[in-house]
């Protein structure tokens, strides 16, 4: 992949963010009301950004795409592990982009479900096919166009009803969602970062791409369901605009969805070797859309906070690896590394059915001192760092 300039390495991030899967996550938080709401978006989004934005710095650092820093990390076996986890959700955020679009623009357009499904995910394959072999000019103009739009769009919501909302949402437990969508970018930001211009310029597109797009998609949908009441599908497929908001779901969803079929194949890369990239854009396209046919959307919600469980304690061993001067090393297997970023999977999902504090902040603090203590303890002992 050639070089990405900062501006569009800016757009880049932009565009992954503005998708319906984020609006519609913005609208589960509407439960909160507006001020903890609000609150939690932009304390969870700021977390989940820089975390983002320093996993494709070190990428850029080093020249590595986001699982060769897990490999230099964890070794072989880690990589495998965390890179097979990561194709499995990408393949899944493919099918759950696919799904979310096809059921609003099967309303908006109005067809049956099945049909929607196949034109979204035909309309992923084409793009992720384009966008592998072609130019990325059409994609930043892409993205400024969708930006526009999903700004004209807020302007059209009527922010002087506020219908009773029911259902829950604890205050963490947004923060948490708001974590879970930029953390999900992890295992493949450094895919597209390590081609960047320079270190200052790949940290803060990434990060002012991301946080402005994303910020934006979830106070969309959370404005929406907070004052209308209604799921953010159903309110564009009632609204005067829909042919609008058709037209951002449909280009926002191949735009984000190519980033997750691309990485997957990168991250396939781990487990076997093969040259034919082409081959497994259109294996992964198909998956995901297959899958689109039988997902739970009902289980969305869970889906985002399993991705953060299992990426959340890997990249602090990452973060830790670097941090500590092991940056140009490779291990060759770090059992203590792949025992602790077990252990934060398991505290995570721990903190989030106790529904205690921020689990993306406790695990990551429990890994990183319990890490550091077991790197001063065995640091001269192959079961850490046999090079």
């Amino acid at each position: 992949m050639e070089r990405i300039r900062n501006s569009s390495l800016f757009l880049l991030w932009i565009g992954a963010a503005i998708s319906i899967s984020e609006i519609y996550t913005g609208g589960l938080i509407a439960p909160l009301g507006l001020a903890k709401g609000l609150a939690a978006i932009l304390i969870g989004h700021l977390i989940g950004t820089l975390l983002l934005a320093f996993g494709g710095y070190i990428s850029f650092q080093s020249g590595r795409t986001a699982m060769e820093k897990v490999r230099d990390s964890l070794g072989p076996v880690g990589a495998k592990i965390t890179a097979f986890l990561n194709v499995l959700q990408l393949i899944g955020w493919g099918a759950v982009m696919i799904i979310q679009a096809g059921r609003a623009f099967g309303g908006i357009v109005n067809l049956s479900l099945g049909i929607s499904i196949i034109i979204m995910g035909s309309a992923v394959l084409l793009w992720a096919f384009f966008f592998n072999n072609f130019s990325k000019a059409i994609n930043d103009i892409f993205v400024v166009i969708l930006l526009v739009l999903s700004i004209m769009v807020l302007f059209k919501i009527d922010f002087n009803t506020f219908p009773g909302l029911t259902g829950e949402m604890s205050f963490t437990t947004a923060i948490e969602l708001s974590i879970a969508m930029p953390i999900s970018w992890l295992p493949l930001i450094g895919d597209y970062t390590k081609n960047g211009q320079s270190k200052q310029g790949v940290f803060w597109a990434s990060f002012s791409g991301y946080f402005i797009g994303s910020a934006l998609m979830y106070l969309l949908g959370f404005l929406i369901t907070t004052h209308t009441g209604l799921d953010v599908i159903e309110y564009i497929v009632q609204s005067n605009i829909k042919f609008v908001a058709g037209f951002i779901i449909v280009v926002s969803t191949v735009t984000t969805a190519f980033l997750d079929i691309y990485s997957a194949v990168i991250s396939t890369k781990q487990l076997i070797p093969f040259n034919n990239d082409n081959l497994w854009i259109v294996i992964y396209s198909l998956i995901s859309m297959l899958i689109a046919f039988v997902f739970p959307i009902e289980n969305y919600e869970n889906f985002l906070l399993t991705i953060g469980g299992v990426f959340i304690p890997v990249y602090t061993i990452v973060f830790i690896e670097y941090l500590t001067h092991y940056k140009g090393q490779s291990v060759k297997l770090n059992t203590a590394g792949i025992l602790v970023a077990i252990a934060g999977t398991l505290l995570y999902n721990y903190f989030v059915k106790a529904q205690w504090g921020s689990p993306t902040i406790a695990v990551f603090l429990g890994v990183s001192v319990v890490y550091l203590i077991i790197k001063r303890l065995l640091i001269s002992e192959p079961l850490l760092t046999s090079k």
